[in-house]
């Protein structure tokens, strides 16, 4: 199956980045595969702003359905705004500036209709924060880095849970970014590691003559360790007086660490600042040694990949992520973090003995096949594949029917413990309202709905016995059904009984915190048994809830539908749909796919106040020996 693929990535585009660098060769590959990518991104360029600028107004006004038009080749790139600093890993990273970001975001992602997103650092501000939060389709996150370090923008952590929550599928790029992840956000990770392009990175065919030659690429961030390596150096005096040091990374390196060079290191420690990636890829494969001191945090070591892929022989820290990389003695050397003995006795080692330097870069090649780009884009398709199976295929369309009947599908009766409405008066009310189909949905208990069957056709009102069950993950409506179903079970035996009677399975308020609501988890896991979701109830406290709702609906291509959850007479109606006319469960969800929701609010404290007093009368009365039930 080819997917429509929207890769967002919250670091700016135009400066060199690890992750952008992952974000731009997926894309090409699943181009490459028939796939249609669109990266999404933030960047200095002003021209590209300005472009993505342009491509929203075509579509605000317009001018254009779409904001790329056809025959656009692939992959395409959406700079979504201007920038601002934080802090991310030790680094100082530009993220997305929001108020530009949000709205461009949000009309991309209406227009182009996804088959999903793939997020990469979902919780770094910006990009991440608004594709979580506005995002109709299903979402893939991966995480690159240690989470913990974003505590400075965690004043909104429970949000951030949530955000957590909604993601169809979380990627880690080790096990120790996992492990890390799961700390602050408990949940399934896949391990899928980094890839590396074999072809760019692969050795030299001839190197050039001459002494050792040892390679440091890494950045300015003190936690790289190109101070624990220049000490390092210091200790190995004149002992391999002919090896020489290349640094790349950052133009200020020197001006930093220069005066660390030991004299007798003079003229053979180079510092090539900022290079393009082609000129690492040179110096990698001139290297002899790599050395990788740093003393963390790292997620999974791209950078020894790279070089193990040039033929270096590597000589890393032992620490979470380079120790999934690298085997000590097998295809590399690992030393404790910021011992600088250590690192120069590991230095020594492969200075001076070319045949383990030849062992360990063998072992080193044939390991890194794993990483291979062609393996690794395949295992981000099988999450795609299993992610986008959770989605219904579009409905066909059905001719619409000439008179459209009006149907609430979430009422309440007597039969309800929280409710006094008799049935008979339930239908009077839905036919002076105009109702066409009334759903009568009592908490765990069938009754109400089989007793209003059996008097419907006095009121000119269809009844759909319906059934609320408080399962022991969250409530769920059963329609169609013919007994009632226990409550208590869990959420994916309850639906189970529901399909048994042939019943539709419909999830009133999911997102609602104020209800017992099924977890996000819960509601993914059985998502394809899901027939219908409430996306409009009129009792709800917060707007929000709704809204949540609706985009639920949305990224699964399940079908909307609206209850009024009435509890007294007063509330029937209040929230309904507007339909073609169905005969069962089959075209029920047929129709119900081509609905309108039709809105009539009535105050909710109105309505929540003459539940509480009716439901007080009712219980002193018979409390009092006054009555029995409801008549």
């Amino acid at each position: 199956m080819k997917h429509k693929v929207g890769i967002l990535t919250p670091f700016l585009w135009s400066t060199p980045s690890a992750v952008n660098d992952q974000v731009l060769a997926l894309a090409e590959r699943l181009t490459a595969e028939g796939h249609e990518v669109t990266v999404i991104a933030p960047t200095a360029d002003r021209p590209a702003v300005e472009e993505a600028h342009r491509r929203v107004q075509a579509v605000l006004t317009g001018e254009r359905d779409k904001v790329f038009l056809p025959g656009e080749p692939f992959p395409r790139y959406f700079f979504a705004g201007a920038t601002y600093a934080v802090k991310h890993t030790g680094s100082l990273k530009l993220i997305a500036a929001p108020p530009e970001l949000i709205a461009n975001i949000d009309v991309l992602l209406g227009a182009e209709d996804f088959d999903l997103l793939h997020l990469n650092e979902p919780f770094v501000p910006g990009l991440g924060w608004s594709a979580l939060r506005h995002a109709s389709v299903p979402l893939v996150a991966t995480f690159h880095a240690n989470p913990e370090k974003m505590r400075p923008f965690w004043s909104t952590r429970p949000q951030l849970r949530r955000l957590f929550d909604s993601l169809d599928a979380a990627i880690a790029t080790s096990a120790a970014v996992r492990d890390m992840a799961a700390l602050s956000f408990p949940g399934a990770y896949r391990v899928i590691p980094p890839g590396v392009d074999l072809e760019m990175f692969g050795p030299a065919r001839e190197r050039a003559a001459g002494p050792p030659r040892i390679v440091f690429a890494a950045g300015l961030e003190r936690r790289k360790g190109l101070g624990v390596l220049l000490r390092a150096l210091r200790l190995l005096g004149d002992a391999h007086g002919d090896a020489t040091l290349d640094i790349c990374g950052n133009d200020l390196q020197e001006r930093r660490y220069g005066r660390l060079v030991p004299p007798v290191w003079e003229g053979r420690v180079r510092f090539h600042g900022r290079v393009p990636r082609r000129a690492v890829t040179g110096l990698l494969r001139q290297a002899d040694v790599f050395c990788a001191p740093s003393f963390g945090p790292e997620s999974a070591g791209v950078s020894l990949l790279e070089a193990m892929a040039s033929g270096a022989a590597v000589l890393a820290s032992d620490i979470p992520g380079y120790d999934e990389v690298v085997v000590n003695e097998g295809t590399g050397l690992l030393v404790p973090p910021r011992d600088v003995r250590a690192l120069a006795v590991g230095l020594s080692r492969l200075l001076g003995d070319a045949e383990l330097r030849r062992r360990l870069s063998g072992h080193a090649l044939r390991a890194v096949r794993r990483y291979d780009w062609e393996r690794v884009t395949g295992e981000v398709l099988e999450v795609y594949e299993e992610v986008a199976s959770r989605r219904r295929h579009p409905l066909p369309r059905r001719r619409r029917q000439q008179r459209e009947l009006f149907a609430d599908f979430h009422v309440h009766s007597h039969h309800s413990k929280d409710c006094v409405m008799p049935v008979a008066d339930i239908l009077e009310r839905a036919r002076e309202v105009g109702l066409d189909v009334v759903a009568i949905t009592d908490h765990d208990s069938a009754e109400g709905g089989l007793e209003a069957r059996e008097i419907a056709d006095r009121y000119g009102v269809r009844v759909i016995v319906g059934e609320e069950v408080k399962t022991s993950e969250g409530e769920v409506i059963g329609l169609f059904l013919e007994r009632t179903i226990p409550g208590g079970l869990s959420f994916a035996e309850t639906i189970s009984l529901i399909k048994e009677q042939g019943g539709i399975v419909y999830v009133p308020h999911p997102f609602d915190r104020l209800h017992t609501i099924p977890s996000p988890a819960v509601l993914r896991e059985n998502v394809t048994d899901i027939d219908v979701v409430e996306v409009f109830n009129s009792r709800l406290a917060f707007p929000g809830f709704n809204e949540l709702a609706e985009r639920f609906a949305q990224r699964y291509r399940l079908p909307a539908a609206a209850g009024s959850d009435a509890h007294v007479l007063q509330g029937i109606g209040t929230s309904l749909c507007g339909m073609d006319d169905f005969t069962g469960p089959d075209d029920f969800v047929a129709a119900l796919a081509e609905s309108r929701i039709v809105r009539r609010p009535r105050s909710r404290i109105y309505l929540q106040s003459l539940k509480l007093l009716q439901t007080t009368i009712a219980g002193s009365a018979k409390d009092d020996g006054q009555v029995d039930s409801p008549a």
